[in-house]
């Protein structure tokens, strides 16, 4: 039976809940154990590192238990506990009891609860990336159900990130509940998955040495993003002299660009084979880095331009990027490891983050860049521009490669 749009609006919303726990999380907690605690950011920072390393790890162990999970409704049957977690240990990590008296006793309840937090979401968003490929075999539909899911996170990302700067975290604790009802509702009334019968049968690795030809070169684009986002807010306030607010405002015109990439991006996939459309993505993307390098606090306002194309095309590199999971899973006829293999790709993307920061951070520390000491630092505005230009060049190398050997794998078909 077809998927209704009723359907894939459920679905997507669950993207709400999985986006709190990125950008929000690492807004939040800083600001309330570093003020009610007077924690410092270095020691708040290495222990918000320190689990989600240890969370990474876990993400294929997760994706392997929801694969093996008998039953027809096994995505409903980790997403809810999953959901119900995640939003209660949040709120409780957010808005500690005041009977905390020492440091460790500190410092072990916000490792604990973030811990639990970042766990939680962890198999919530592997059952959510999952769900697609086992719900319908008809690739339109998969992409669909991708879209919607990319649109409500971003949006997610959005509402939850300004939220998160307000000062009382009650607000915040309201919203998360509200989405989470709702959300858990609405995933709880999507029918049953239609090849759930399939029996388990052990991993095929020589199938998964197939999947990290294609996750090698999206994992190098993803670990660009994540060198942008990184030092992000350092190349806005310190190199182009504006303010934080003002960082803030251009975050949200980037969001919203990316919004509406997904949209348009999305209408493209019957039409075009998804690799080359990737392809296009990752040129267009380095082509409109390049004019930042002529950018200073002089001409402050062309960076607005820069972060409306780079929100479009990265709007459409995540839409991009589950499609090409989900085509080449269905190739090596995987899609009962489908969990498994999405938990890998969140231990990279997990990891991605950890290696931005510690690339880019050390390069401007050793050329001599102090955050809010050395204004107009030339190595920042070269470093964020430079690095991410240099991994979408080699990502592109190795997709052209790819696609000359496996292209017929990611042609249109709705099949």
């Amino acid at each position: 039976m077809p998927i209704t749009r009723t359907q894939s609006l459920r679905y997507g919303l669950s993207g709400l809940v999985v986006s709190a726990t990125s950008l929000p999380l690492y807004i939040l907690v800083p600001n309330v154990y570093a003020n009610t605690y007077e924690l410092s950011l270095a020691t708040i920072g290495v222990i918000l590192m320190l689990v989600r390393l240890l969370d990474a790890v876990t993400d294929p162990l997760v994706g392997k238990l929801i694969d093996k999970t008998p039953s027809r409704h096994k995505f409903q049957f980790w997403c809810l506990p999953s959901a119900a977690l995640m939003a209660a240990s949040y709120i409780a990590l957010i808005n500690p009891p005041s009977a905390l008296s020492s440091n460790l006793q500190v410092l072990t309840y916000m490792g604990l609860f973030t811990l639990l937090v970042s766990a939680s979401a962890g198999a919530l968003s592997i059952a959510i990336q999952a769900w697609p490929i086992q719900w319908t075999n008809n690739t339109g539909e998969q992409s669909a159900l991708v879209s919607r899911r990319e649109q409500f996170t971003l949006l997610g990302v959005i509402i939850a990130s300004t939220l998160s700067t307000m000062t009382h975290t009650n607000i915040f604790s309201i919203y998360l509940i509200c989405i989470t009802v709702m959300t858990s509702l609405c995933l709880l009334s999507l029918p049953r998955l239609h090849n759930s019968s399939l029996t388990y049968t052990a991993f095929d690795w020589q199938s998964f040495r197939l999947m990290t030809q294609l996750m090698t070169p999206l994992f190098i684009s993803a670990l660009a993003n994540a060198t942008a986002a990184t030092l992000f807010m350092f190349y806005v306030t310190d190199y182009l002299g504006l303010s934080k607010a003002h960082g803030g405002g251009l975050l949200g015109i980037y969001f919203t660009s990316a919004l509406l990439g997904i949209w348009f991006w999305q209408r493209k996939i019957a039409t075009y084979n998804t690799i080359s459309l990737y392809k296009i993505i990752l040129c267009m993307t380095i082509i409109i880095f390049i004019p930042g390098f002529a950018i200073n606090d002089t001409n402050p306002e062309l960076f607005t331009l820069i972060c409306i194309g780079t929100g479009f095309f990265v709007g459409a590199e995540l839409l991009l990027t589950s499609m090409l999971l989900i085509k080449k899973i269905k190739f090596i006829n995987q899609e009962k490891h489908s969990a498994t293999i999405f938990g890998a790709w969140g231990l990279l993307m997990k990891l991605g983050l950890a290696i931005a920061a510690g690339l880019a951070l050390p390069l401007l520390s050793f050329w001599g860049y102090q955050p809010g000491l050395t204004p107009k630092h030339e190595s920042l505005a070269i470093i964020y521009l430079s690095i991410p230009i240099i991994l979408k060049l080699i990502s592109l190398s190795l997709l052209h490669l790819h696609n000359r050997r496996h292209g017929h794998i990611y042609a249109t078909s709705n099949d």
